[in-house]
């Protein structure tokens, strides 16, 4: 089943030629350690803004468990608020580590527009966000168009899907962050941040339809009270 989740195949190529082309720039010097490490937290918003375009696309999908779907025109506006705010606390609390670390770059955790202006400033942070924005884009394409997933999920299900992978995906950050501000080679610590964000990467990726790790994991959760299609179809949802 390691097999399946980390050998380079079709399913996980576009995850592979992003975490090799990351490394490679960090390498050479292209991206500065700083910007790894806040370029993965503001992916955050790149996925929430593609998030919105996939509850837009789902905008005519019904289920049978969701007797009416919410206008499309309060779900995206109450999703942009309520991620906008899970994203500005996240941002503060970030912030925080690193004002109280002496950074230079970040002096005051709640004046977010300053300290995310600063970020923008950092030495590859752009170059970061085109590598990660194109990585977003590709996945949208090929796992979410191409596919036609809009046809399986409402948007009221695609609404939350972002939480759990965000959640998971700023922890990471967050562990990275203490790495950074520790070793005496802050490249390494990024080296090693990029290598725990795309182990989660790998995993997400993994749980696909008709896959084995999917598979396993409806086994294992299986419990009796909740049928197999809903948990296979919740964990499809939120790997997305």
């Amino acid at each position: 089943m390691l097999k399946s989740i980390f050998i380079p195949n079709k399913i996980n190529s576009y995850a592979w030629v992003n975490l090799l082309f990351i490394i490679f720039l960090v390498a050479v010097d292209k991206i500065e350690a700083h910007a790894v490490l806040f370029g993965y937290f503001l992916e955050t918003i790149i996925i929430g803004v593609f998030n919105i375009f996939k509850m837009y696309l789902c905008r005519n999908t019904y289920s049978e468990d969701i007797e009416k779907n919410d206008s499309i025109w309060f779900l995206i506006p109450f999703f942009v608020v309520h991620y906008g705010g899970f994203v500005a606390i996240q941002s503060i609390f970030l912030f925080a580590i690193f004002s109280i670390s002496g950074n230079g770059f970040i002096k005051e955790p709640f004046n977010l527009i300053d300290n995310f202006n600063a970020l923008l400033q950092l030495e590859g942070m752009l170059l970061m966000l085109l590598v990660l924005t194109v990585s977003q884009l590709l996945k949208f394409y090929f796992d979410f168009l191409k596919t036609e997933k809009f046809h399986q999920f409402t948007a009221n299900e695609v609404m939350f899907k972002p939480y759990l992978r965000i959640f998971i995906q700023q922890f990471v950050v967050i562990i990275g962050s203490f790495f950074m501000m520790l070793s005496s080679a802050p490249v390494f610590a990024a080296i090693l941040l990029i290598l725990f964000r795309f182990v989660v990467d790998f995993l997400l990726v993994a749980i696909r339809e008709n896959s084995r790790v999917l598979d396993y994991l409806v086994d294992k959760l299986y419990d009796g009270k909740v049928d197999k299609p809903i948990i296979r179809k919740q964990l499809i949802l939120f790997s997305e």
